[in-house]
This record gives structure tokens, sequence and C-alpha cells, in this order.
């Protein structure tokens, strides 16, 4: 079976040191057979993400061509760049625009540690130690399975911006725009409003064997102020819509 094309998107003039393509829905974008193994075979052995999509979120995923580049994306990232996304739910959001400001505890499968540290913050190291037993501590909700990420008081901040496109039925059309990067940022607050999104084999409790596909698409990339422009520039890269 074929991998989905992978689609170059044009760049903004003085962004030469940087190759952004429209990621397909269902592919990797590291490890063995990835899309960045693909890009790199195709563009140079220097390439490297700036950022990551989950493996069933498409559009824009930005890359850097050299050492440098990857380092002044670094640099202005939490400040200066701003993702929006588009999502299916399933129901629709209440109210229609608004902030979800919750925090959020990611139990990373690679880093265990973090999840640790953690709690250890929150709690101390004996009640971590028996949140991480899977053990019930009173007062404290239960901690994500390993892979997932969960609303929680000994997360990380983490706000998203939300707003109702059009609603159809019992789903919406929602815009997302994170204001951080935690592990399933999106899919979480979400869940937190109420609304998964529809089809989210891990975040949608409804969901059903043979029913929609999860959708969650990338479609703009602003970065302000990009090193070595003019005072004002904005370099944006989209994936509009199919």
């Amino acid at each position: 079976m074929s991998s989905p094309e992978v689609r170059t998107l044009p760049s903004p003039a003085g962004a030469e040191r940087y190759l952004a393509v429209d990621k397909p829905a269902g592919r990797s974008v590291h490890g063995p057979g990835s899309l960045l193994a693909e890009l790199r075979a195709a563009h140079g052995s220097g390439l490297a993400l700036v950022h990551r999509l989950d493996k069933e979120t498409s559009g824009v995923l930005l890359l850097a061509k050299d050492a440098g580049a990857l380092r002044a994306a670094h640099a202005a990232w939490a400040a200066d760049v701003t993702k929006t996304y588009l999502a299916r739910t399933r129901g629709v959001p209440s109210p229609r625009e608004g902030i979800v400001d919750a925090p959020l505890l990611e139990h990373r499968t690679s880093r265990p540690e973090l999840l640790r540290r953690a709690l250890s913050a929150a709690y101390g190291k004996a009640r971590a130690g028996h949140l991480l037993l899977g053990h019930t501590v009173r007062a404290i909700p239960p901690i994500p399975p390993p892979g997932r990420t969960a609303a929680h008081p000994a997360g990380r901040p983490a706000r998203t911006r939300y707003r109702v496109v059009r609603a159809e039925g019992g789903s919406a059309l929602v815009e997302l725009v994170p204001e951080q990067g935690r592990m399933h940022q999106l899919r979480v607050h979400l869940l937190a409003l109420g609304t998964p999104l529809l089809g989210d084999p891990a975040y949608d409790a409804a969901r059903r064997s043979g029913g929609p596909a999860p959708w969650l698409r990338a479609v703009r990339l602003d970065w302000r102020s990009p090193p070595g422009q003019p005072a004002g520039t904005v370099w944006t890269w989209e994936a509009p819509v199919p």
C-alpha cells in the first residue's frame, strides 16, 4: 500500500531555510518509514522537525534545513508562533467561543520520569508512588494511562482558544488555537468542553467501530517577527481544507 502524497507548501519571502509540507493524516512524523525519513531522502539529511503533529493529524508541518534555522525556530516558538487548527467534534461546544484553561498531565511512554516528577512536585514522593502504582489517593484524580494526557491539577499550564465555525446536527467544525504545545492538548481540551474530537480512539468514549475517522487539521502557522526580517514581518504557511 503506497503512502499518501506529501505536498510542499509555498514559503514566504525570506524563509528559504525552512520547508513546510502538508502532512497527510495517518503518517508518523518520525521513526522507521516516517515522513521525516522520506523528506530527508528528498531534501537532505540535515532536515529537522521544528515541531510535531500526531499521526492522525494532517496539515502544516514545519521543518528546518540546518541547525541554525532550527535553533531560531525553537527560540521563537512559544512567544512568536501561532498555530491554527480545525477539528470535527462530537457535539457542539457551549458557549460557542471561549478559552479552555486546564492544566494537562502527560503520560509520555518515552519519558516516564516527567510524570513522576510532576506528581512528586504536587503531592510528595509517597503519594506520587501510590498514584503511579494505580492506587486511589483521596481527593486526587487518577493519572492518565500510558500514552495519554488528562486535565489534572498536577499538570502543566495549558490554554486553548476555540470558536465554532459551523454546527451541523450533533457535530461541529471548531477552530482551535493552542497557546502551548502539550501532548494531545487540543484533544483533551475538547474533551474538557464535553465535545471530544469525533471518532478519537483515545478520548471519544462514544466512538464505535466503523464510525467516522477523527479529523484534526493544522490549517495555518504564523511566525511573527522572524529573525533577520524587517519589523512587522509575519511568515505564514497555510494548508487549506481539501
